[in-house]
């Protein structure tokens, strides 16, 4: 009998540690970016619809949540206040995505003197992106990030040397698309770098 009570009660402790571990870990989501002119950022919408397909992670905007939430810490490098913060609001995870610079840049990428030189438009997003473990006080990940994407290229003679060149413009059409891209690419980046210090916790 003593046999059979030790069996069940082995069976009851891996049912119940099987429905914890099943359990969605939550993950709060902080985006700060400053609006572009040419087109409406879709960042942080992207970023909440990825992460939700992951099914052991259940997602809170903060940018847009239910309820009011306490003031975001005014020091966003903080780690003590950004875990405070994260306490209050209960989350496991805190991933904070602050965008620094997100524009067009015209560089001269390849140069062979007196020869040529190649000059590119590139669509750039540079920020920090942090991600903290609130239940046990961890900073798991503080990274700069920059991203680009190729808009346009021109090769020019060595008497030209012209960043201003008309074939390096980028039409109004085409910023809306380019940025979506660049955005897209982000979100990949920041979801590779979340499954590598979330797994196994």
């Amino acid at each position: 009998m003593r046999t059979l009570a030790v069996i069940g009660a082995v069976i009851i402790a891996l049912v119940v540690a099987g429905s914890v571990l099943a359990l969605p870990r939550s993950i709060i989501v902080k985006v700060d970016q400053t609006p572009m002119a040419w087109s409406d950022s879709r960042l942080t919408e992207k970023l909440v619809t990825t992460l939700s397909r992951d099914q052991e992670l259940r997602v809170v905007e903060a940018n847009r949540a239910a309820m009011p939430l306490p003031a975001f810490p005014s020091d966003r490098t903080n780690f003590d206040s950004l875990l405070e913060w994260g306490v209050e609001i209960g989350g496991r995870y805190l991933l904070t995505v602050r965008v620094d610079r997100e524009g067009l840049e015209c560089r001269k990428t390849f140069s062979v003197p007196l020869i040529f030189h190649r000059w590119e438009t590139l669509a750039v997003i540079a920020g920090e992106i942090r991600l903290l473990d609130v239940q046990k006080g961890r900073l798991l990940l503080a990274e700069s990030f920059e991203e680009r994407v190729r808009a346009a290229r021109q090769f020019q003679s060595s008497s030209e040397d012209d960043k201003h060149d008309a074939a390096l413009h980028v039409s109004a059409a085409d910023k809306s698309a380019l940025f979506g891209t660049l955005e897209d690419k982000l979100v990949e980046c920041i979801m590779k770098k979340i499954a590598r210090h979330t797994r196994g916790y």
